[in-house]
């Protein structure tokens, strides 16, 4: 059809269908300018303005994973060709059971190592913004399970909380962790994907985002808010050939940050995480790093990959082992942590829970085998009674 032709077509519609088609045509130079339409790299196809999608990668129970394991501390030995989770809502609740209800380090028989790196540990609820985590633990009996549910109603009441009606007895230590960090400008969303080769070289096309192209002044707002953290070069006289490096995804976050980081593992998250901060803190120290190094730059490019995934983690090894210095012994029936991820080119969020069990299970003092017993004066050093009771001989017959 000719312009002319699609001119005369239009005045044919209603006016309010014509009206909508200015402006549609008005408003798209207004999206395209505030970044809510991006294109991705090569391609001529506009990003629609809702986010494409929001497909879970994982959700159920960590023994379904093969790939993935989730530790119960930062310095945890890291295996190698695996993914590696922690969050620190396990070690709050740990915390919470050693310094409130016992009063000191855990005593674990069987999970000694494990106690021994929990107790060592020196997170508390302090590194999070006390609006966005909980923390409680007490006795069943003085009304820890109505306490938690009181709280969490007044200060999270979209939570759902787990059943903690099994729990009649013992003791009951409960910690609840929840964090938001929204880009201030979403990236583009990667139409195509990108190729993600894991540690052994196998290659998966997976969902992504990030910034390509440049000249678009759509794009200028999200390129400024990243922040080179660290940069290195295996060779230094190819500068455009990174090998490692770290970037804060939004700099204008104030509560929380959100760090990637390409890296080479260590033995654990902890001396990752350590030689990651390292070589941020010597960069930062460099003379040109608040002029040039820190800008991420109008020509560079950026690949992340996007997650939403929701693990349920059960701690085998600390399950039924008895902590010998609670009074009194009492084994560990429930070690339980929920840890939910997203990142994604709106931002970054974090949600878990974690759960520590007690019971206090019944001793059972059973007289049906031969026995001591004896009479005396409280305070006197000797008895005027006593019987070993050997056989049935004396005993009332049912």
């Amino acid at each position: 059809m000719e312009s002319r032709e699609i001119v005369e077509a239009s005045k044919d519609q209603p006016n309010t269908t014509r009206s909508r088609l200015i402006w549609m045509v008005l408003l798209l130079p207004v999206l395209m300018a505030s970044g809510l339409l991006c294109w991705p790299s090569l391609s001529t196809t506009p990003q629609p303005a809702q986010y494409a999608s929001r497909e879970t990668t994982f959700s159920g129970s960590s023994e379904k994973l093969g790939q993935t394991v989730v530790v119960p501390t930062l310095d945890s030995p890291m295996p190698a060709g695996r993914n590696v989770v922690w969050c620190s809502s396990f070690q709050l609740a740990w915390n919470e059971l050693r310094d409130r209800v016992i009063g000191a380090p855990l005593d674990v028989r069987g999970a000694k190592e494990v106690a021994a790196r929990l107790n060592a540990a020196k997170l508390s609820a302090s590194d999070l913004d006390a609006k966005s985590v909980y923390v409680a633990g007490g006795w069943v009996e003085k009304g820890i399970r109505e306490r938690i549910k009181k709280d969490m109603a007044a200060r999270f009441p979209l939570h759902e909380l787990p059943d903690f009606s099994s729990h009649d007895g013992g003791i009951l230590s409960y910690s609840y962790l929840t964090a938001h960090v929204p880009f201030q400008y979403p990236f583009c969303q990667a139409a195509k994907g990108i190729l993600f080769t894991d540690s052994e070289g196998t290659q998966t096309p997976v969902a992504g985002f990030g910034l390509w192209e440049t000249g678009r002044p759509w794009d200028e707002k999200a390129r400024d808010q990243v922040e080179i953290l660290y940069l290195k070069s295996a060779d230094e006289r190819q500068p455009w050939m990174p090998t490692e490096y770290a970037l804060d995804l939004c700099r204008h976050s104030e509560l929380y940050q959100v760090v990637v980081a390409r890296i080479e593992p260590k033995g654990s998250l902890a001396e990752t995480l350590e030689y990651a901060r390292s070589q941020m803190a010597d960069f930062g120290k460099l003379p040109a790093y608040n002029k040039r190094l820190r800008r991420f730059s109008e020509m560079d490019k950026l690949h992340v990959p996007e997650m939403c995934w929701r693990i349920d983690h059960r701690f085998a090894e600390l399950i039924n082992q008895v902590i010998a210095n609670s009074s009194p012994a009492m084994p560990i029936v429930e070690a339980f942590q929920t840890i939910e991820f997203r990142l994604d080119r709106s931002g970054a969020s974090v949600e878990s829970e974690a759960e520590l069990t007690v019971r206090a299970v019944p001793r059972l003092f059973d007289f049906n085998r031969p026995f001591l017993v004896y009479m005396q004066k409280r305070g006197a050093e000797r008895p005027f009674f006593v019987m070993w009771v050997d056989n049935a001989e004396l005993l009332v017959r049912k």
